[in-house]
């Protein structure tokens, strides 16, 4: 049965008394958590997800108060009446804002069903909560499901380069995935534990040498050892089965493979891409379109001679800076980000 017909089912046959109205999931045998999906009656039957899990103590309490800030989701504790020799003490209570598009909702609900089950520590509820924290900043946000179009090829570039440094440091895939912070609003793409950095930049036009920078911060090197811009020319083009130029779907299924035996950089993954505002249920708007790379990587060494606008010789009165680079007379220092990158 799914989690649609399950809420239906409790709505049609509402008990007499109570808050909720309850059926369970899915639990672990080793008892660190019990997933139930529940209507609250005393909310005028609002579907949510109650966790069973043992308490994350004040840790946990903090992250809550952060994610309880945002309208969109409300988490809620209170202890197990009897909790027997489980061990799982505490409700977690999470329920989404009653205008979320359906299929949005049971996703959320669907995965936080399955971060529960796959969840890598005993303390279940970190795990979590960390996923939910994505889900936070994907409905502030107020994306629906779909990227753009330049969102597609923004990501794809993006993708592409994480990809290649996969391949590469196999032995370092959980530090290359939380390296990508592009999806944390950062203000470079990568950032690496060494303190190097990489900027991606895709351009669709005929002129692979013209780049837009979003903000004064993007090329600033403060505080970084070394930062490097990508930049890649990209078409999107309509394919059929039979196209090579890979979709979205195909190169998220590809980083998948390589992140396979790691369960936790492939969970940080999901995450990232939660984030940036792609939902897998949505492949489907994805799938008919490929991308083709007509040029790039092309690196270039962003130093102290490279042509930018810095924060610090911007008048303070100046709140918002965006422009387009002619790198036509830069000097491309590679086409391969492995000779540059050093992990």
């Amino acid at each position: 049965m799914s989690i649609k017909e399950i809420f239906t089912e409790l709505i049609d046959n509402v008990k007499p008394g109570g808050q909720y109205d309850t059926r369970l999931v899915d639990f672990d045998n080793a008892n660190r958590y019990k997933t139930i999906l529940a209507i609250d009656k005393l909310a005028e039957n609002q579907q949510c997800v109650l966790l069973q899990l043992t308490n994350g103590g004040r840790r946990s309490e903090v992250i809550i108060n952060n994610i309880n800030t945002l309208d969109s989701i409300q988490i809620d504790t209170f202890p197990v009446p009897d909790p027997g020799t489980t061990g799982l003490d505490t409700y977690y209570s999470i329920k989404l804002d009653r205008n979320t598009e359906e299929d949005i909702f049971y996703t959320f609900i669907a995965d936080i069903v399955e971060t529960a089950k796959n969840a890598t520590t005993d303390l279940v509820i970190l795990d979590v909560l960390k996923r939910v924290k994505s889900w936070m900043n994907f409905f502030k946000s107020k994306k629906n499901g779909v990227l753009s179009e330049n969102g597609q090829i923004g990501l794809f570039a993006e993708l592409t380069l994480l990809k290649t440094l996969l391949e590469c440091y196999k032995k370092n895939l959980l530090d290359i995935v939380t390296s990508w912070v592009g999806p944390k609003k950062q203000n470079q793409d990568f950032i690496f534990p060494n303190t190097q950095a990489i900027e991606v930049k895709c351009t669709t036009s005929n002129n692979k040498y013209e780049v837009n920078i979003n903000n004064e911060y993007q090329l600033d090197c403060t505080g970084l050892d070394r930062l490097f811009l990508s930049v890649y020319q990209v078409k999107r083009h309509k394919i059929s089965k039979e196209s090579l130029f890979q979709s979205l779907p195909g190169i998220i299924n590809d980083i998948e493979e390589l992140l396979k035996n790691d369960s936790d950089a492939k969970f940080e993954f999901e995450g990232l891409l939660l984030e940036v505002g792609y939902l897998a249920e949505a492949e489907i708007e994805y799938i008919d379109f490929g991308f083709q790379i007509i040029n790039g990587p092309d690196i270039y060494d962003v130093d102290s001679e490279f042509p930018k606008l810095a924060r610090t010789s911007i008048s303070n009165s100046i709140k918002k800076v965006e422009y387009n680079l002619n790198l036509q007379e830069q000097k491309i220092l590679s086409n391969n980000i492995i000779e540059l990158i050093s992990l």
